[in-house]
């Protein structure tokens, strides 16, 4: 189908090639404790992104998969005064009917650090985390008025200050099912 529309839509197109184009992030969300790393993450210093080994998890640990409502999800920044980095926010919704996502929310918001990380459509990670300064989670829960409402849990994980407006992460990210341990009522 890239092929035909490259033929088709050159016009448009030029410019950024013949591929298609998407926005936005994936509808999965992980998320991981910067304790369950082996080592402390590192930028790469050549560009906006976390070196490819960055996200080694020790054995047994690994990230919780959240499933978000489609196109609920979306990274925004804006630089701070005085060149001191960038504020960088993740907001998304998880679905109400995600089990213990009030629960896992609580203990997010309480522990006031955690890694998270969005798919990113062109392959990798997006990553709202910084190594020196961590996260904040807040969120809030809209039950709706009629069965069709937006209804869910809404988040806003906000990094600040961060390095980077952007931070994509190109490795593997392990996840805890995969490591061997339940996922701890994640949900997904």
């Amino acid at each position: 189908m890239a092929d035909m529309a490259c033929d088709l839509m050159d016009i448009g197109q030029a410019a950024a090639g013949c591929d298609e184009q998407f926005a936005g992030i994936g509808n999965q969300i992980y998320v991981a404790y910067p304790e369950d790393l082996a080592a402390p993450p590192t930028y790469d210093q050549k560009k906006a992104a976390f070196v490819t080994g960055a996200f080694t998890f020790k054995a047994q640990k690994g990230a919780w998969k959240f499933r978000i409502k489609k196109q609920s999800g979306q990274i925004s920044s804006t630089g701070n005064e005085g060149a001191k980095g960038y504020n960088v926010q993740l907001m998304f919704t998880i679905y109400k009917d995600v089990q213990n996502a009030a629960h896992v929310l609580r203990i997010l918001k309480n522990r006031g650090d955690a890694i998270f990380f969005a798919e990113n459509p062109a392959g990798g990670y997006y990553v709202v985390y910084d190594p020196t300064f961590g996260t904040e989670v807040n969120n809030n829960y809209d039950s709706g008025t009629t069965p069709d409402s937006d209804s869910g849990h809404a988040v806003t994980v906000t990094s600040n200050p961060n390095r980077y407006s952007l931070t994509t992460w190109a490795g593997t990210l392990t996840l805890r099912s995969e490591a061997g341990e339940e996922e701890e009522g994640g949900g997904g």
